[in-house]
């Protein structure tokens, strides 16, 4: 069976959301191939979503979960707990100001 990447759900939400992909950003930032690690925060902050798109993302990513593996969504949102630290995008954050 074949395994739903890393890249492809980071995909979905770059695509839709910033017109863009893992490796358009990684031929522009050559230094963030090189240590990922060190600008994963960086990557992140530069391509938040809004609420509501990571909540479309989310419903997407175990709709299609669940149907590439032919599990039950509750299984497939049980299952993608520990890998959607990994590939969810972050959350716009409003900033109220007095």
């Amino acid at each position: 069976m074949e395994k739903i990447s890393s890249d492809e759900l980071i995909n979905w939400w770059l695509e839709k959301y910033h017109n863009t992909n893992v490796d358009k950003i990684l031929k522009e930032n050559p230094e963030w191939e090189k240590n990922p690690e060190e600008h994963t925060r960086e990557f992140y902050k530069k391509y938040e979503v809004t609420e509501e798109q990571h909540d479309e993302w989310h419903k997407w990513a175990i709709s299609t979960i669940a149907k590439k593996y032919k599990w039950s969504k509750e299984y497939a949102r049980k299952q993608f707990a520990f890998p959607y630290l990994n590939v969810a995008p972050s959350i716009k954050t409003m900033k109220i100001t007095l």
